[in-house]
């Protein structure tokens, strides 16, 4: 119930027109709030500054109004923790929005002070022209004011910042450096392609961080809508990401079968969900367990024998597995075969072994109630006393003691 509260608040901003989100507490979102502006605009930008500011001045009970230097509006609240979901942190972000569309005149002005070559003119025109204008800027803000209040019984107070400059969420124009080509116009075909790209190829190489950094930006881009309806509109967008996901970490070198369980899983979600919300958070989740899956399971440079005897591990692992097993199975030397999966694989084919089989162990222990003994055997330890030594020698303490410790109540 505490969720629907939230999203109907969402829904009657996004009925003004003005574009508003939840931000995320890994910060990867925050692109959002300018509808990417900025990252288009400078080189290597980052939200560190728009970060604090929330950090540091949007709190309890405060709602904040802010003009920043581009003449944009924005309200920030902070919302009370029983109305979000654990991947959200409590600052809210409504806007950009305007008052009046600015006269060509007054965009230079802009552009001269904060530094903007004249070329770019024309872009910057297009991304004020994008931007929603509110006639009556008091009204909208008594509209939120009274709908936080009643919806998330907080009691708020309007502050209009910044005051007299002393408060800025955002770089100095000085310290910034303007892209040699910028493609500030979101609807630039070209540009999102590259992107796309980009973040596909950091995804195939388990680059998690610089998959963050093109995913922050590819969602600025602003897609024709299918459909006249928000949700659905959504969901086709996270369809068409998690498909992509799929074939990058195909090229990566990751198994079928791992690829197909994970899209398949995360294909259920899309379907099952509810709220944009809900969609936002599913698409950062996808990049993580995709980038993820390429670290744990990546098969690039390998051989084909090497491959080969990788996969039939990390699918037959409770099977009775060795290397005179593998030697046969490849009609290959034992010697040459140790040597070959060391040279390429970083360590010894019994070691990698050991790994799948404890990595799936620790996971029962996690997700199950099952006795140690059974998990040892569903993991391929017909001895007990042989799966606790290689647990303890890896893991430093035994699988009794690691079961008690995650039971433990903190």
């Amino acid at each position: 119930m505490e969720h629907k509260q939230l999203e109907l608040f969402q829904e009657a901003v996004t009925a003004c027109n003005v574009g508003c989100c939840v931000v995320f507490k890994d910060n990867s979102n925050l692109s959002r709030t300018d509808n990417g502006l900025r990252l288009r605009l400078y080189e290597d930008y980052n939200y560190q500054a728009l970060q604090f500011f929330l950090e540091q001045y949007v709190t309890s009970g405060k709602m904040i109004r802010y003009q920043d230097s581009f003449g944009m509006y924005y309200m920030f609240l902070r919302l009370p923790s029983l109305y979000l979901y654990d991947y959200e942190s409590p600052h809210f972000v409504i806007g950009p929005y305007l008052e009046t569309t600015p006269k060509p005149e007054t965009i230079r002005q802009i552009m001269e002070h904060l530094s903007i070559p004249e070329q770019l003119f024309e872009d910057i025109r297009l991304y004020y022209a994008s931007t929603p204008v509110l006639s009556n800027i008091e009204s909208f803000e008594s509209l939120v004011l009274n709908l936080s209040q009643g919806l998330f019984h907080t009691e708020y107070s309007i502050s209009h910042l910044p005051d007299q400059g002393e408060i800025q969420m955002e770089h100095s124009p000085l310290i910034l450096k303007i892209r040699k080509n910028p493609e500030i116009s979101v609807s630039t075909i070209e540009e999102r392609y590259k992107v796309e790209n980009q973040m596909l190829e950091a995804v195939s190489k388990g680059d998690e961080k610089r998959a963050h950094e093109l995913h922050q930006k590819f969602q600025t881009f602003q897609l024709r809508p299918r459909t006249e309806n928000a949700l659905l509109n959504k969901k086709h967008g996270v369809i068409i990401l998690n498909t992509l996901f799929r074939k990058a970490v195909e090229s990566g070198g990751v198994h079928p079968l791992y690829i197909d369980d994970l899209s398949g899983k995360f294909a259920i979600l899309i379907n099952e969900a509810r709220s944009e919300r809900e969609l936002d958070h599913l698409a950062s989740d996808m990049l993580h367990k995709y980038c993820l899956m390429v670290k744990n399971h990546s098969m690039t440079g390998y051989s084909q024998v090497i491959k080969d005897v990788i996969s039939y591990i990390d699918f037959h692992y409770a099977e009775d597995l060795s290397l005179a097993f593998f030697a046969e199975m490849c009609n290959m030397n034992k010697n040459y075969l140790s040597s070959l999966f060391k040279k390429e694989a970083g360590i010894t084919l019994t070691d990698y072994i050991h790994q799948v089989r404890l990595r799936r162990a620790i996971t029962l222990i996690n997700s199950s109630s099952l006795s140690i003994t059974t998990i040892a055997a569903s993991c391929g330890y017909n001895d007990i006393n042989y799966f606790t030594r290689i647990f303890k020698r890896t893991y430093g303490m035994s699988p009794k003691q690691y079961q008690k410790s995650i039971l433990r109540p903190s």
